[in-house]
This record gives structure tokens, sequence and C-alpha cells, in this order.
């Protein structure tokens, strides 16, 4: 029986550790369902064939007991009528099928046993690729968790090796320099401005200033010529 031999190893393998390699779980888990399932119809059909054997050595086993109580039946007609040569020809031919009957019943006796071997066997595996088949999901789930538990594992192993933290100090101190940059741009731009105000300023200042000048000494009749040398009489 190399189905069921097959078949069981099939089930007897560790199905987690299949789909735990398996690029596409669910994928995975239903082709082993399917292979289970035909191996078991195949293993089916051989069990159905020793059945029918069995059957068969049963009939053949019946017909022979059947043979020999007729001959028994036609012995003691015979008898009856005194033809001692037919109930001899009668008892022999019982002896005969006593004689196939026991070879028979010792054929029955061993093709029940195998019988009975494999019937449980198949219902065993039955049973299995239900079970198998009815956690179908939990399966598919619990290897779904595990990648997930693995890819996170991964990941923070990932993010201890690789120092983020200098990073982020280097992007930090980049930043206020550009920041620091900017101001004092910004500074000296509003420094510039303030020294132009001041220097418009003071020429307006100085402009107004000569225009007082100017007037205060129209009123004191001073002219251009008060500033020259005055002439000796």
């Amino acid at each position: 029986m190399g189905v069921l031999e097959r078949l069981s190893t099939l089930i007897r393998a560790n199905i987690n550790d299949m789909l735990d390699q398996a690029e596409d779980p669910e994928i995975m888990l239903s082709q082993i369902l399917r292979d289970m399932e035909g191996e078991i119809n195949k293993a089916r059909s051989q069990v159905a064939e020793m059945m029918a054997q069995e059957r068969i050595v049963r009939d053949d086993l019946k017909a022979e007991q059947d043979k020999a109580a007729h001959m028994q039946e036609r012995a003691e007609h015979y008898v009856r009528q005194g033809n001692d040569a037919m109930a001899k020809e009668a008892l022999k031919r019982k002896a005969d099928s006593d004689t196939n009957s026991g070879v028979l019943q010792q054929q029955l006796q061993a093709q029940s046993e195998l019988v009975g071997r494999l019937r449980s066997q198949l219902d065993a595996l039955q049973t299995k690729y239900q079970d198998a088949l009815s956690n179908r999901d939990s399966l598919i789930a619990r290897v779904h968790r595990v990648k997930a538990q693995r890819q996170v594992t991964q990941t923070a192993q990932n993010l201890d090796v690789t120092d983020y933290g200098s990073e982020l100090s280097r992007m930090e101190r980049r930043v206020r320099m550009d920041e620091a940059r900017v101001g004092a741009q910004t500074e000296l731009n509003d420094d510039a401005s303030d020294d132009l105000s001041s220097s418009f300023d003071d020429a307006e200042r100085n402009t107004s200033l000569d225009a007082d000048l100017a007037a205060l000494k129209a009123r004191m009749g001073v002219g251009e010529s008060a500033s020259e040398t005055p002439r000796q009489q």
C-alpha cells in the first residue's frame, strides 16, 4: 500500500515549516490539501480493491461450503439407495470441497485482517485531512503572524545598527546654522537701511540750517560784504 504510506508521510510532515518557507502560504497550503485529497482518493480505491477481493474469497468459501454440504447430502442419498460407488464419489468431492474451504478460510481471514488495517489507516488519514482542512485558516493566520513578527524583529535590529540620532543632530545643527545666517543677513540689511536714512536726515537738517542763517543775516542787514575786511577812512 504505497499510496497509504506516502499519504501518511505527507500528513506527518511539519506543515508549519513548509508554510514558513513558502512565498504564499495560502497557495502552498491549498496545494498540500489538494495533494492529500488526491492521495486519499487513491488510497480509498486501493482499499476498495482489497475489500472486493475479500468479498470474492468469501463468496468462493461459501460456494465450496455449499458444495460440500450438497455432496454430503448426495452421499447419504446414494447410501440409502445402496449405491456405494456413487456414495464414495460424493464423499470424495465433499472432501475436496472441505479442503478448498480450509484454504479459502485462511485466505479470507488474512484478507479480512488486511482490509481491517487498511480501513483503520484510511479512517485515520481522513480524520487528519479533515482536521487540516478545518484548521486551514488558522494555519495561514499563524504563518502570517510569524512572518510579521520576523519582519518587526528584523526592522528593530536594523534600527539598532543604524545611528539615526547622530543624523538627526547633524540635521538640527544645519538648520540652526541656516537660521543664524538668515538672521545675520537680515540684521545687516536693516543696518544699511538705517545708515542711509540717517545720512538723508543730516542733509535735510543742514539745508534747513542754511536757510535759517540766511534769513537771520537779512534781518540784521548783514550782507556778503560784511564778512570782508572794513575799508580805512
